[in-house]
Protein backbone atom coordinates (compact mmCIF):
# COMPACT_ATOMS: atom_id res chain seq x y z
CA UNK A 1 0.00 0.00 0.00
CA UNK A 2 2.82 2.38 0.87
CA UNK A 3 4.48 1.73 -2.48
CA UNK A 4 1.22 2.51 -4.30
CA UNK A 5 0.83 5.79 -2.43
CA UNK A 6 4.39 6.84 -3.26
CA UNK A 7 4.01 5.76 -6.89
CA UNK A 8 0.76 7.72 -7.25
CA UNK A 9 1.53 10.80 -5.17
CA UNK A 10 5.30 11.05 -5.01
CA UNK A 11 7.63 10.32 -2.10
CA UNK A 12 6.61 13.09 0.30
CA UNK A 13 2.82 13.00 -0.19
CA UNK A 14 2.77 9.22 -0.45
CA UNK A 15 4.63 8.70 2.81
CA UNK A 16 2.45 11.32 4.50
CA UNK A 17 -0.77 9.59 3.41
CA UNK A 18 0.53 6.21 4.54
CA UNK A 19 1.50 7.79 7.86
CA UNK A 20 -2.04 9.10 8.27
CA UNK A 21 -3.28 5.52 8.09
CA UNK A 22 -0.62 3.92 10.29
CA UNK A 23 -1.01 6.56 13.00
CA UNK A 24 -4.64 5.47 13.52
CA UNK A 25 -3.88 1.77 13.24
CA UNK A 26 -0.97 1.99 15.68
CA UNK A 27 -3.06 3.98 18.17
CA UNK A 28 -5.78 1.32 18.15
CA UNK A 29 -3.39 -1.61 18.36
CA UNK A 30 -1.28 0.10 21.01
CA UNK A 31 -4.38 0.51 23.16
CA UNK A 32 -5.29 -3.19 22.69
CA UNK A 33 -8.59 -2.06 21.21
CA UNK A 34 -9.31 -5.04 18.97
CA UNK A 35 -8.49 -7.54 21.72
CA UNK A 36 -11.00 -5.84 23.99
CA UNK A 37 -13.81 -6.57 21.52
CA UNK A 38 -13.36 -10.22 22.44
CA UNK A 39 -13.53 -9.25 26.10
CA UNK A 40 -16.83 -7.45 25.56
CA UNK A 41 -18.41 -10.09 23.29
CA UNK A 42 -16.51 -13.20 24.31
CA UNK A 43 -18.62 -15.62 22.27
CA UNK A 44 -18.16 -13.87 18.93
CA UNK A 45 -15.94 -15.46 16.33
CA UNK A 46 -12.60 -13.67 15.99
CA UNK A 47 -12.72 -9.86 15.55
CA UNK A 48 -9.12 -9.16 16.58
CA UNK A 49 -6.26 -7.67 14.56
CA UNK A 50 -6.06 -11.06 12.84
CA UNK A 51 -9.56 -10.61 11.41
CA UNK A 52 -8.72 -7.09 10.25
CA UNK A 53 -5.61 -8.42 8.49
CA UNK A 54 -7.66 -11.23 6.95
CA UNK A 55 -10.19 -8.76 5.51
CA UNK A 56 -7.26 -6.71 4.12
CA UNK A 57 -5.85 -9.79 2.41
CA UNK A 58 -9.23 -10.82 1.04
CA UNK A 59 -9.81 -7.31 -0.29
CA UNK A 60 -6.43 -7.36 -2.05
CA UNK A 61 -7.25 -10.71 -3.69
CA UNK A 62 -10.70 -9.50 -4.68
CA UNK A 63 -9.29 -6.34 -6.27
CA UNK A 64 -6.35 -8.12 -7.92
CA UNK A 65 -2.84 -6.76 -8.29
CA UNK A 66 -3.43 -4.99 -11.60
CA UNK A 67 -6.63 -3.28 -10.47
CA UNK A 68 -5.02 -2.42 -7.14
CA UNK A 69 -2.21 -0.58 -8.90
CA UNK A 70 -4.75 1.31 -11.03
CA UNK A 71 -7.02 2.44 -8.19
CA UNK A 72 -6.71 5.99 -6.91
CA UNK A 73 -4.45 6.14 -3.83
CA UNK A 74 -7.08 8.01 -1.81
CA UNK A 75 -9.68 5.33 -2.52
CA UNK A 76 -7.29 2.64 -1.27
CA UNK A 77 -6.52 4.79 1.76
CA UNK A 78 -10.22 5.14 2.61
CA UNK A 79 -10.81 1.43 2.02
CA UNK A 80 -7.98 0.60 4.44
CA UNK A 81 -9.48 2.83 7.13
CA UNK A 82 -12.96 1.45 6.53
CA UNK A 83 -11.65 -2.09 7.01
CA UNK A 84 -9.98 -0.94 10.22
CA UNK A 85 -13.22 0.56 11.57
CA UNK A 86 -15.94 -1.69 10.15
CA UNK A 87 -16.41 -3.82 13.29
CA UNK A 88 -15.37 -1.37 16.02
CA UNK A 89 -18.96 -0.90 17.22
CA UNK A 90 -18.79 -4.41 18.69
CA UNK A 91 -16.97 -2.86 21.65
CA UNK A 92 -20.41 -1.57 22.73
CA UNK A 93 -22.13 -4.92 22.04
CA UNK A 94 -23.10 -6.83 18.91
CA UNK A 95 -26.53 -5.29 18.40
CA UNK A 96 -26.32 -2.25 16.14
CA UNK A 97 -22.54 -2.50 15.98
CA UNK A 98 -22.50 -0.88 12.54
CA UNK A 99 -24.21 2.33 13.70
CA UNK A 100 -22.50 5.45 12.36
CA UNK A 101 -22.50 7.08 15.82
CA UNK A 102 -20.62 4.14 17.36
CA UNK A 103 -18.02 4.07 14.61
CA UNK A 104 -17.61 7.85 14.87
CA UNK A 105 -17.04 7.64 18.63
CA UNK A 106 -14.17 5.19 18.14
CA UNK A 107 -12.81 7.25 15.24
CA UNK A 108 -12.76 10.37 17.42
CA UNK A 109 -10.91 8.45 20.11
CA UNK A 110 -8.05 7.23 17.93
CA UNK A 111 -7.73 9.90 15.22
CA UNK A 112 -5.56 12.70 16.62
CA UNK A 113 -7.02 16.16 16.00
CA UNK A 114 -10.18 14.54 14.65
CA UNK A 115 -11.78 17.97 14.27
CA UNK A 116 -9.53 18.45 11.24
CA UNK A 117 -10.74 15.25 9.55
CA UNK A 118 -14.49 15.76 9.24
CA UNK A 119 -14.58 14.92 5.54
CA UNK A 120 -12.59 11.75 6.16
CA UNK A 121 -14.74 10.80 9.14
CA UNK A 122 -17.92 11.08 7.09
CA UNK A 123 -16.49 8.82 4.38
CA UNK A 124 -15.16 6.21 6.82
CA UNK A 125 -18.20 6.05 9.10
CA UNK A 126 -20.76 5.88 6.29
CA UNK A 127 -18.77 3.39 4.24
CA UNK A 128 -17.97 1.13 7.20
CA UNK A 129 -21.57 1.28 8.46
CA UNK A 130 -22.84 -0.04 5.12
CA UNK A 131 -21.02 -3.37 5.46
CA UNK A 132 -24.12 -4.89 7.10
CA UNK A 133 -27.46 -3.96 8.64
CA UNK A 134 -30.46 -2.29 7.05
CA UNK A 135 -30.88 0.62 4.68
CA UNK A 136 -32.97 3.70 5.44
CA UNK A 137 -35.90 2.00 3.70
CA UNK A 138 -35.53 -1.12 5.86
CA UNK A 139 -34.10 -3.65 3.40
CA UNK A 140 -30.56 -5.01 2.96
CA UNK A 141 -29.59 -2.54 0.22
CA UNK A 142 -27.34 -0.39 2.42
CA UNK A 143 -25.05 0.77 -0.39
CA UNK A 144 -27.79 2.74 -2.13
CA UNK A 145 -27.78 5.21 0.78
CA UNK A 146 -24.17 6.25 0.12
CA UNK A 147 -23.60 9.61 -1.55
CA UNK A 148 -20.66 10.90 -3.54
CA UNK A 149 -17.76 12.00 -1.36
CA UNK A 150 -14.32 13.57 -1.37
CA UNK A 151 -11.38 14.09 0.99
CA UNK A 152 -8.50 16.50 0.58
CA UNK A 153 -9.99 17.60 -2.73
CA UNK A 154 -9.91 14.03 -4.07
CA UNK A 155 -13.06 12.28 -5.29
CA UNK A 156 -13.84 9.06 -3.41
CA UNK A 157 -15.87 6.35 -5.12
CA UNK A 158 -17.63 5.45 -1.89
CA UNK A 159 -20.03 2.87 -3.32
CA UNK A 160 -17.16 1.04 -5.00
CA UNK A 161 -14.94 0.75 -1.95
CA UNK A 162 -17.83 0.09 0.45
CA UNK A 163 -18.92 -2.79 -1.79
CA UNK A 164 -15.36 -4.19 -1.76
CA UNK A 165 -15.30 -3.97 2.05
CA UNK A 166 -18.69 -5.63 2.41
CA UNK A 167 -17.80 -8.52 0.09
CA UNK A 168 -14.31 -9.00 1.54
CA UNK A 169 -15.76 -9.19 5.05
CA UNK A 170 -18.21 -11.85 3.88
CA UNK A 171 -15.29 -13.84 2.45
CA UNK A 172 -13.23 -13.61 5.65
CA UNK A 173 -14.40 -16.90 7.16
CA UNK A 174 -12.49 -20.02 8.11
CA UNK A 175 -10.68 -21.84 10.89
CA UNK A 176 -8.73 -18.68 11.74
CA UNK A 177 -11.89 -17.23 13.32
CA UNK A 178 -12.50 -19.88 15.96
CA UNK A 179 -10.92 -22.18 18.54
CA UNK A 180 -11.57 -25.92 18.25
CA UNK A 181 -11.26 -26.41 22.02
CA UNK A 182 -14.24 -24.13 22.69
CA UNK A 183 -16.34 -26.17 20.27
CA UNK A 184 -15.19 -29.59 21.50
CA UNK A 185 -15.75 -28.74 25.16
CA UNK A 186 -19.12 -27.05 24.60
CA UNK A 187 -17.82 -23.78 26.04
CA UNK A 188 -19.76 -21.50 23.67
CA UNK A 189 -23.03 -19.76 24.50
CA UNK A 190 -25.64 -21.51 22.38
CA UNK A 191 -28.37 -19.21 23.77
CA UNK A 192 -26.74 -16.31 21.93
CA UNK A 193 -26.54 -18.40 18.76
CA UNK A 194 -22.76 -18.10 18.59
CA UNK A 195 -21.93 -21.81 18.58
CA UNK A 196 -23.15 -22.40 15.04
CA UNK A 197 -20.97 -19.55 13.74
CA UNK A 198 -17.88 -21.09 15.34
CA UNK A 199 -18.75 -24.51 13.94
CA UNK A 200 -19.27 -22.93 10.53
CA UNK A 201 -15.88 -21.24 10.66
CA UNK A 202 -14.23 -24.52 11.63
CA UNK A 203 -15.46 -26.36 8.51
CA UNK A 204 -15.14 -23.53 5.96
CA UNK A 205 -12.46 -22.73 3.41
CA UNK A 206 -13.00 -19.93 0.89
CA UNK A 207 -10.78 -19.45 -2.16
CA UNK A 208 -10.78 -16.27 -4.24
CA UNK A 209 -9.74 -16.75 -7.88
CA UNK A 210 -10.05 -13.53 -9.81
CA UNK A 211 -8.50 -15.01 -12.96
CA UNK A 212 -11.10 -17.79 -13.10
CA UNK A 213 -13.83 -15.30 -12.10
CA UNK A 214 -15.04 -17.39 -9.19
CA UNK A 215 -15.27 -17.85 -5.46
CA UNK A 216 -14.85 -21.47 -4.34
CA UNK A 217 -16.24 -22.65 -1.00
CA UNK A 218 -15.19 -26.01 0.42
CA UNK A 219 -16.90 -27.41 3.50
CA UNK A 220 -14.95 -30.19 5.26
CA UNK A 221 -17.18 -31.86 7.85
CA UNK A 222 -16.19 -34.68 10.19
CA UNK A 223 -18.93 -36.99 11.50
CA UNK A 224 -18.60 -39.07 14.69
CA UNK A 225 -18.73 -42.83 14.29
CA UNK A 226 -21.41 -42.83 16.99
CA UNK A 227 -23.89 -41.04 14.74
CA UNK A 228 -26.75 -41.04 17.25
CA UNK A 229 -29.83 -38.82 17.25
CA UNK A 230 -28.04 -35.89 18.88
CA UNK A 231 -25.11 -36.16 16.48
CA UNK A 232 -27.52 -36.31 13.56
CA UNK A 233 -29.34 -33.20 14.75
CA UNK A 234 -26.05 -31.32 15.21
CA UNK A 235 -24.93 -32.41 11.75
CA UNK A 236 -28.25 -31.41 10.19
CA UNK A 237 -28.13 -27.99 11.85
CA UNK A 238 -24.57 -27.38 10.67
CA UNK A 239 -25.19 -28.58 7.13
CA UNK A 240 -28.33 -26.49 6.91
CA UNK A 241 -26.36 -23.48 8.10
CA UNK A 242 -23.71 -24.03 5.42
CA UNK A 243 -26.49 -23.97 2.81
CA UNK A 244 -27.70 -20.67 4.21
CA UNK A 245 -24.24 -19.12 4.32
CA UNK A 246 -23.33 -20.30 0.83
CA UNK A 247 -26.50 -18.74 -0.56
CA UNK A 248 -25.82 -15.59 1.46
CA UNK A 249 -22.27 -15.36 0.10
CA UNK A 250 -23.54 -15.66 -3.46
CA UNK A 251 -26.22 -13.07 -2.77
CA UNK A 252 -23.49 -10.75 -1.49
CA UNK A 253 -21.43 -11.42 -4.62
CA UNK A 254 -24.31 -10.49 -6.91
CA UNK A 255 -25.39 -7.57 -4.75
CA UNK A 256 -22.01 -5.93 -4.33
CA UNK A 257 -21.00 -6.24 -7.98
CA UNK A 258 -24.08 -4.17 -8.79
CA UNK A 259 -22.24 -1.24 -7.17
CA UNK A 260 -18.65 -2.18 -8.00
CA UNK A 261 -16.76 -2.30 -11.28
CA UNK A 262 -13.97 -4.27 -9.60
CA UNK A 263 -16.35 -7.01 -8.41
CA UNK A 264 -18.00 -7.52 -11.80
CA UNK A 265 -15.14 -9.91 -12.53
CA UNK A 266 -16.69 -12.54 -10.23
CA UNK A 267 -19.33 -14.53 -12.11
CA UNK A 268 -19.58 -17.78 -10.13
CA UNK A 269 -19.63 -19.26 -6.65
CA UNK A 270 -18.90 -22.98 -6.45
CA UNK A 271 -19.69 -25.08 -3.36
CA UNK A 272 -18.15 -28.47 -2.60
CA UNK A 273 -18.61 -30.77 0.40
CA UNK A 274 -16.06 -33.20 1.82
CA UNK A 275 -17.09 -35.60 4.59
CA UNK A 276 -15.18 -37.82 7.00
CA UNK A 277 -16.26 -40.36 9.62
CA UNK A 278 -13.95 -40.29 12.64
CA UNK A 279 -11.44 -38.41 10.47
CA UNK A 280 -11.49 -41.07 7.71
CA UNK A 281 -12.59 -39.53 4.37
CA UNK A 282 -15.74 -40.97 2.80
CA UNK A 283 -17.41 -40.41 -0.56
CA UNK A 284 -20.94 -39.04 -0.68
CA UNK A 285 -22.68 -38.72 -4.04
CA UNK A 286 -23.03 -34.94 -4.12
CA UNK A 287 -22.24 -32.90 -7.20
CA UNK A 288 -20.56 -29.53 -6.84
CA UNK A 289 -23.10 -26.71 -6.68
CA UNK A 290 -22.44 -23.66 -8.86
CA UNK A 291 -24.26 -20.36 -8.39
CA UNK A 292 -24.29 -18.05 -11.40
CA UNK A 293 -25.59 -14.54 -11.98
CA UNK A 294 -29.33 -14.04 -11.76
CA UNK A 295 -31.54 -11.08 -11.04
CA UNK A 296 -33.27 -9.10 -9.54
CA UNK A 297 -30.74 -7.68 -7.18
CA UNK A 298 -30.20 -5.66 -4.93
CA UNK A 299 -32.36 -5.96 -1.84
CA UNK A 300 -33.82 -9.39 -2.54
CA UNK A 301 -34.94 -11.54 0.37
CA UNK A 302 -35.64 -14.73 -1.55
CA UNK A 303 -33.43 -17.24 0.27
CA UNK A 304 -32.42 -15.24 3.31
CA UNK A 305 -33.50 -17.94 5.74
CA UNK A 306 -32.08 -21.33 6.60
CA UNK A 307 -35.25 -23.04 5.39
CA UNK A 308 -35.21 -21.12 2.12
CA UNK A 309 -31.57 -21.97 1.52
CA UNK A 310 -32.16 -25.72 1.86
CA UNK A 311 -35.01 -25.49 -0.63
CA UNK A 312 -32.76 -23.62 -3.03
CA UNK A 313 -30.04 -26.29 -2.79
CA UNK A 314 -32.59 -29.07 -3.33
CA UNK A 315 -33.95 -27.30 -6.41
CA UNK A 316 -30.44 -27.40 -7.86
CA UNK A 317 -29.78 -31.03 -6.85
CA UNK A 318 -32.27 -33.07 -4.83
CA UNK A 319 -29.42 -35.17 -3.42
CA UNK A 320 -28.83 -32.20 -1.09
CA UNK A 321 -32.00 -32.99 0.85
CA UNK A 322 -30.77 -33.27 4.43
CA UNK A 323 -32.56 -36.52 5.19
CA UNK A 324 -31.01 -38.15 2.12
CA UNK A 325 -27.51 -37.13 3.14
CA UNK A 326 -28.03 -38.46 6.67
CA UNK A 327 -29.37 -41.72 5.25
CA UNK A 328 -26.33 -41.95 2.97
CA UNK A 329 -23.96 -41.39 5.89
CA UNK A 330 -25.71 -43.99 8.01
CA UNK A 331 -25.24 -46.52 5.23
CA UNK A 332 -21.50 -45.79 5.26
CA UNK A 333 -21.28 -46.23 9.03
CA UNK A 334 -23.12 -49.57 8.95
CA UNK A 335 -20.62 -50.90 6.44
Amino acid sequence: MKELFIKSLGQVKGEHLYGEYTSVRNAMEGDNFFREIKGKESFLSDHSEKHIQDVFERAYKVIGEDEFQNLNAYNIYCLALMILFHDVGNIFGRKGHNAIEKIAEIYNKYRSNFQNYRDEKRVITHGASAHCGKSKSGNNDTLKDLNSASIKGQKINLCEIAAILRFSDELAEGKQRTCSLLIEKGMLDDEKGSEIYHKYAQVSDIEIDRNLQRISITYDINIPGDFDQKAQKDFKDLLNFTYYRAVKLDTERRYNKYYSTVLKQFKFVSVQYNFSIDEIPIEIDLNKITFEDRYPIPGEKEEESIQGAEKYFINMDNNYELSKIIENINSKIKK
